[in-house]
């Protein structure tokens, strides 16, 4: 079986994670009213862009490894794909769906005030669009239900998988990059106009609100798309002196990126494709070892990143648990190193003892080795 490895994206995962960690124990932390930094705009924006670089790493990796599928196998089999998706995800995913919906509601310390909201107001409606996949459209029309509201860009993600094969195997590589700009450019579209609506009070009713802001920050699917697109460039530059990898490129990238995020810009939300492309670009000079002016491929940044998706996933009730014991016992200066602790070790262990036992059969439907 063919390995195929992208330097330094591992890193990039696991350093994204934490940063989301760190993201909501600011909030956890606010909304208990503990001193926190959550009122600072760039702690509020790095959580969002966090979920977003893992949005653009998917369409990129997904994309660049259904091409080398399908000038493998000539035609990507979607079934033994959407196996190894299932495989991957949907175990973890709906641990912490249980967790949540079914234990902590029931442990009173637990609870946590808005903006998360409890799943048992409206529990059948709540457990049906978590069923369904679309935690995302549930945390915009009805809150987000603690401990499991991370889940948000799961729900993103498995509509893009389940799309996604079907669009590579009927266009050739022009015709995907057709594709992508006209849905960019339909979807923006429809964000300008929902921009348009809310700014100028036409969406009135609560429900329409909720609607047009979903359109405009909750789809995601552009982050994706971008994600795809860069995949694509990567497999067409070959020129090492082309400028988009350059040394004082990426360095313009770096600085660039930094600036946005501590001045918190929002550009009537459509900072989030500005962002996305940046990211493209960094990862397109990050798989390039030769010419990237960084390297982080070390062994613990590669297993942070493998476990990334445990830390995202079950971060929240850790920090909550660490917040409560940290304060109990008058040691807040305890609450990262211990939370940031706690966390990679449950997702070491839900790796090795959980998650290890489908990823050992998602290996029955690979056609090529990932690492």
């Amino acid at each position: 079986m063919e390995k195929v490895h992208y330097p330094n994206l591992n890193f990039l995962r696991g350093l994204t994670a934490l940063i989301v960690v760190i993201h909501h124990t600011e909030q956890l932390k606010s909304t208990k009213g503990y001193p926190n930094i959550w009122h600072h705009e760039a702690v509020q924006l790095i959580g969002k862009l966090g979920v977003d670089v893992f949005f653009v790493l998917s369409g990129f990796l997904i994309t660049s490894l259904l091409f080398i599928e399908q000038k493998l196998v000539k035609k990507i089999p979607v079934k033994k794909f959407l196996m190894r998706r299932v495989l991957r995800i949907w175990p973890v995913y709906f641990l912490v769906f249980l967790i949540a919906f079914f234990i902590t509601p029931f442990i009173h310390q637990l609870q946590v005030g808005p903006p998360f909201v409890s799943s048992r107001p409206q529990l059948i409606l709540n457990i049906i669009l978590y069923l369904l996949f679309l935690p995302h459209i549930q945390a915009y029309l009805i809150g987000p239900v603690v401990y499991c509201a991370q889940s948000w860009s799961i729900g993103v993600e498995e509509y893009f998988y389940l799309c996604w094969p079907f669009v590579v195997n009927k266009f050739k590589t022009r015709g995907i990059v057709y594709f992508i700009v006209s849905f960019m450019l339909i979807y923006l579209a429809i964000c300008g106009g929902a921009v348009y609506l809310l700014d100028h009070g036409y969406c009135t009713r609560p429900l329409y609100q909720k609607i047009a802001v979903f359109i405009i920050y909750g789809l995601k699917f552009d982050c994706l798309l971008i994600g795809a697109l860069f995949a694509i460039i990567n497999n067409n530059i070959k020129n090492q002196q082309s400028v988009f990898i350059s040394w004082w490129f990426q360095l313009l990238l770096y600085f660039t990126e930094i600036i946005l995020i501590y001045t918190a810009v929002e550009l009537k939300g459509f900072y989030w494709e500005l962002h996305a492309i940046i990211y493209g670009f960094i990862i397109l000079n990050m798989v390039r070892k030769e010419t990237s002016i960084v390297n982080f491929e070390y062994p613990i940044f590669n297993f942070l990143g493998k476990i990334s998706y445990g830390i995202y996933m079950y971060h929240v009730l850790i920090a909550n648990l660490c917040i409560i014991a940290v304060y109990k016992f008058k040691v807040p200066v305890l609450l990262y190193p211990l939370t940031f602790g706690v966390t990679i070790l449950v997702s070491v262990l839900s790796y090795k003892y959980f998650e290890g036992f489908f990823l050992k059969k998602k290996l029955s439907y690979a056609i090529i080795k990932t690492g």
